[in-house]
């Protein structure tokens, strides 16, 4: 934008300077010239701006589905932007054109046109946005389920029927764009239902199409003729976890779960149908062996554990020694756990009585360094003044002094110290004291 105002005004310079070739350019009669130029350059401007301000409404439109909420509002409104800055194109390098007019028989200038369709444009956008809140408003739940269908990325399993679906939801935003509300909310059930089966259908194939590709693997290898009820539960495990989608699409946690048991299940009727299938086969004189064999996992378990062997009971009372042996020690685990709980919770109250004692120890510690500093500076202070006081007396008596001595040597005659008698001598020596 600066660059075309560049444009403009080496444009109105020259057009200026040619201007002043004819004329006097220190002339008043010029002013009026020039000031009007300048106001149609600023007027272009301040229109450029309008125009940026539309393009950047159509990237907003775009963005927020606008022309698929109200098409033909927002195809006027596109024909009304292009209208507009083909008449700017017009005066765009050229600002003298801008008051031109828009054709022979007009008496619109190329920059009326221009603003009238950047008005345009925006009467038609606002419009469309208004039909986009009413279409939202009044289909609130059917644009909900479309939310939602995105977000499982429905369209990935089943594009067809989403298509389809968007296809009917068009149509009642249409009947909306054409004041047809009452219309559009009541087909909107219907809609919806299709939504809602899409979306189970989808949640369906995301969490449970490898569970039930796995259970029809086991129903064509005739895995129900050797393990019939487990693969019956295994089955039923499968649909139950299809109900819960049926009823709750949305609980995304609860539906893993439910998936998850039913793969055990499937897993678990595979495991039982192969131990079966493989006792079929074995011949009379190998039973002995494979029942050993069982007895020997037991028998690990129980070392394993560090009980006793219970190898001369039953199956079912190898089993249930183990169990009561199991829950014997996870309770006292459990009371373990609880006591070291408690352990670590007085410890952890002896650390923070430590620590806030250490706090305080060492707060007194500071105060104790601060009281010491403060004691010596004032001893320090009261030795220096104790000092200046004795200065000051030293000093006083020195002048004391100083002013007797004129005071007792006053009329005294002096005599030469060539010859001093002792007499003299001793007086002098007693004035002296």
């Amino acid at each position: 934008m600066q660059k075309e105002l560049r444009i403009a005004a080496t444009i109105a310079i020259i057009t200026l300077t040619l201007a002043g070739c004819a004329s006097n350019p220190d002339s008043a009669s010029n002013l009026v010239a020039d000031a009007k130029q300048s106001e149609t350059i600023t007027q272009i401007n301040e229109h450029k701006q309008t125009i940026d301000a539309a393009d950047n409404l159509v990237v907003q439109g775009i963005e927020g589905e606008l022309n698929w909420f109200a098409t033909e509002e927002v195809d006027e409104a596109d024909k009304a932007l292009a209208e507009a800055k083909e008449y700017y194109a017009k005066f765009e390098f050229d600002p003298s054109e801008a008051n031109s007019s828009t054709g022979f028989f007009s008496s619109m200038t190329n920059m009326a046109a221009s603003k009238e369709g950047v008005s345009k444009f925006n009467e038609h956008m606002q419009k469309a946005a208004t039909i986009k809140a009413a279409a939202l408003s009044a289909l609130s739940e059917a644009f909900d389920y479309r939310t939602r269908l995105k977000n499982i990325d429905a369209k990935k399993y089943f594009p067809a029927t989403v298509k389809e679906l968007e296809a009917d939801l068009k149509k009642l935003v249409d009947q909306v764009s054409n004041g047809k509300v009452e219309e559009a909310i009541t087909a909107q059930p219907a809609l919806v239902s299709k939504q809602r089966a899409l979306e189970i259908k989808t949640v369906t194939t995301i969490y449970l199409a490898d569970v039930k590709k796995e259970l029809d693997r086991l129903v064509k290898a005739e895995t129900a003729q050797h393990a019939p009820k487990s693969l019956s539960q295994a089955s039923a495990s499968l649909t139950a976890a299809t109900a819960f989608i049926a009823a709750e699409p949305r609980s995304i946690d609860k539906i893993k779960l439910k998936a998850q048991e039913a793969m055990f299940s499937i897993k678990r009727a595979e495991q039982i149908a192969l131990t079966v299938k493989k006792l079929k086969a074995l011949p009379q004189k190998d039973y002995e062996d494979y029942i050993i064999n069982y007895e020997n996992i037991l028998l690990d378990i129980s070392k394993a554990l560090g009980t006793e062997d219970h190898r001369y009971l039953a199956f079912e009372g190898q089993g249930r020694a183990l169990v009561t042996f199991i829950e014997s020690n996870l309770k006292d685990q459990e009371e373990s756990v609880q006591l070291l709980q408690q352990l670590r919770k007085k410890l952890k109250d002896q650390e923070f009585y430590a620590e806030l004692l250490e706090e305080k120890i060492n707060s007194l510690t500071v105060d104790l360094v601060e009281v010491k500093k403060s004691l010596a500076v004032k001893e320090a202070q009261e030795k220096a003044a104790k000092a200046k006081q004795a200065a000051i007396e030293q000093d006083q008596s020195k002048i004391e002094i100083e002013e007797s001595v004129p005071e007792l040597t006053t009329g005294t005659v002096v005599e030469p110290e060539t010859t001093v008698k002792p007499e003299a001598k001793q007086t002098e020596n007693t004035i002296t004291e």
